[in-house]
């Protein structure tokens, strides 16, 4: 999955900065992101891209200081199973 193929150059240069503060790789952060859309997809909502960013980074920081590094989709979904997505809303027809 390519960053540049799925969002604008605004886009892009936000989750590039937040890459950087944590230890996955775009390859992990773009995994999450499908994993997280495709969560809430099933769940019928939606959730626009600062607050997937945002939800995906709030996972990769609670799991700093930790060794094995866990895989970051499983991060999002144990979250997300466990807490669900408070910023998301009811997908609408």
């Amino acid at each position: 999955m390519d960053l540049n193929s799925e969002l604008n150059q605004t886009e892009q240069k936000k989750w590039g900065e937040e890459m950087l503060q944590h230890s996955f790789d775009e390859d992990d952060w773009m995994k999450a992101r499908s994993s997280l859309i495709q969560l809430l997809f099933n769940d019928r909502k939606v959730a626009n891209e600062e607050a997937v960013r945002s939800y995906i980074s709030c996972c990769a920081e609670a799991s700093s200081g930790t060794y094995p590094l866990p895989q970051l989709t499983d991060l999002v979904t144990d979250f997300y199973n466990q807490y669900g997505m408070e910023s998301a809303r009811e997908k609408t027809i």
